[in-house]
């Protein structure tokens, strides 16, 4: 079995760095401990599109129907380093004793290699504290377990010229992005926009320049297949108690297992 971890971004942060020092498996034959050597440091804001970190390669594991992965933390080298280029302490509620459990049901085929994937979403999952004057942040994970022999990805360029709600994506308070829902959502929501009726994004994706070729691109990833609308908008304008996300008109993608999907806007 291999298990890695990604992420979906997060905007107004340079690293967000989680040290992991074991993973525990709850299956068939009861639990199963892997502890690391030394442990690994991956930072999530490296580990966006398609790219991912591993955590596990090659361990053997019992063949059967798996409860819940564990991730065990080490909270003193993890942190965030904002924008500004500010260091914070990161915290996890009851990390250090519980570490981070993710309750997803999954199976391992016998006589084969499984390659599992645990993707974070920080923008649903980092939030600010400053109890006693101290400025933390704290890190309740939105996680998904992705099976890597059944998924594909979204990828494309965008027009620099693209104007959202009268911003175009240049624009120093835009931070594009790019955010996928299923195809059957009718009013589309934000992160943080909630409006009644309407549907939350699955996942979203940074578009950023590209400076070889001079576009800006993004890739949406490991997605299981089926039908998205992809919408882009500007994420400063996803903000809790807002009404209304604007966003540039929608297009379909059809996602096929081990495949890329071209959508250009």
């Amino acid at each position: 079995m291999n298990l890695s971890v990604s992420d979906t971004p997060v905007d107004g942060a340079q690293h967000v760095v989680v040290a992991f020092t074991g993973v525990e498996l709850m299956g068939p034959n009861g639990q199963q401990d892997f502890s690391f050597g030394s442990e690994k440091t991956v930072d999530f804001i490296q580990q966006q599109g398609t790219n991912s970190a591993a955590l596990l390669s090659g361990v053997t594991v019992s063949a059967g129907a798996y409860q819940w992965i564990r991730l065990q933390l080490d909270l003193t080298n993890s942190y965030i380093i904002t924008s500004s280029g500010t260091q914070y302490p990161l915290t996890i509620p009851s990390g250090s004793q519980t570490g981070l459990k993710l309750v997803s049901g999954f199976t391992v085929a016998a006589g084969s290699t499984s390659n599992f994937l645990i993707d974070f979403d920080l923008r649903k999952s980092l939030s600010m504290s400053n109890k006693g004057g101290a400025t933390t942040y704290m890190l309740s994970p939105t996680m998904r377990l992705v099976n890597m022999q059944q998924v594909g990805n979204i990828s494309g360029s965008v027009s620099p010229t693209l104007s959202i709600g009268g911003t175009t994506i240049t624009a120093t308070n835009c931070d594009p992005a790019v955010y996928a829902y299923p195809d059957t959502a009718s009013t589309l929501e934000g992160f943080y926009v909630t409006i009644k009726g309407g549907t939350p994004p699955l996942t979203s994706a940074s578009v950023s320049l590209d400076n070889n070729t001079g576009n800006y691109v993004y890739t949406v990833g490991f997605l299981a297949p089926g039908t998205y609308d992809l919408a882009v908008t500007c994420a400063a304008y996803d903000i809790a108690g807002s009404n209304n996300l604007p966003v540039f008109s929608t297009q379909t993608a059809t996602v096929t297992a081990g495949s890329t999907t071209i959508i250009n806007f």
